[in-house]
């Protein structure tokens, strides 16, 4: 990667206030064009390799696992796993520079990695209401942001992000999955007023970052151009809580991946 190694980012203290108040930020710039455009290369090349395929790292996020219908969602995790080179990207750096800011913790304390969604021109599905831990580990209080940046120009109506103010300060909101299908990945919460919700277009090299808790949206992409994102989940130490978190859709899909992997063996 030929981008300059000197473009940095910082944040002012009022952009730091408004993301704990709000639970979310946007920012114009996080890399530069030149990498943006490289970026590109790479995130083309996994999803039309559809790598990590057979380790479940690629799939559709709207659609059932192992479906052969056309794919509205999909996406990789782990890209760093194929190319380590992009955690040596201006996106990788200022992305957790700035999350150790926004997060309140030391930079040499953040962690994490990143995925990649597509949503296809025309008939990219939406990302439905939801929080980003209702996915995770039940037995870990997180301390975590995520980074989205664009590869392309995200409006409303190609699939930009949207968020509910405020939202983060409140608990992990009760979750199903997309067409109440355990087989399906994707996440939806109905507990939303989306009245309040504010969409945050931005450029491609652009940036927002939301709380491990605040509501998000995404509409579907009905534009001409696909709809590239690589987004960056970091955090600093979690914590453990109390008790672990009830979370019973989590249960429902290992439980239905479990059955799907069963049948496969039994057809072999």
């Amino acid at each position: 990667m030929n981008s300059k190694n000197d473009f940095h980012i910082d944040l002012t203290e009022e952009q730091i206030a408004f993301f704990r108040e709000n639970g979310y930020l946007s920012i114009p710039r996080i890399t530069t064009d030149e990498e943006v455009e490289w970026l590109k290369g790479i995130y083309d090349e996994l999803f039309t390799e559809r790598t990590g395929e057979a380790e479940g790292r690629y799939f559709d996020l709207a659609g059932p696992r192992a479906h052969n219908g056309r794919e509205t969602l999909p996406q990789v995790l782990g890209p760093e796993a194929q190319f380590p080179e992009l955690r040596e990207t201006v996106y990788f750096r200022n992305a957790h520079r700035l999350a150790a800011n926004l997060l309140g913790v030391e930079s040499e304390k953040v962690s994490g990695g990143g995925h990649m969604i597509l949503k296809p021109a025309h008939y990219g599905n939406a990302t439905p209401w939801h929080q980003d831990e209702a996915y995770w580990n039940p037995e870990i209080l997180p301390h975590s942001l995520s980074v989205w940046l664009p590869l392309d120009k995200a409006t409303v109506e190609s699939g930009c992000l949207q968020f509910i103010p405020k939202s983060h300060k409140g608990k992990v909101r009760w979750h199903r999955h997309i067409d109440d299908d355990p087989l399906v990945h994707g996440l939806v919460t109905d507990d939303v007023d989306t009245s309040e919700a504010v969409a945050c277009p931005i450029p491609a090299g652009g940036a927002t970052f939301h709380h491990c808790r605040t509501l998000h949206y995404s509409a579907p992409n009905t534009t001409a151009a696909v709809r590239r994102a690589y987004i960056l989940v970091l955090g600093g130490p979690p914590r453990k809580p109390d008790k672990p978190a009830h979370r019973p859709w989590q249960t429902e899909e290992q439980a239905a991946l479990a059955k799907l992997k069963s049948l496969a063996v039994d057809r072999a």
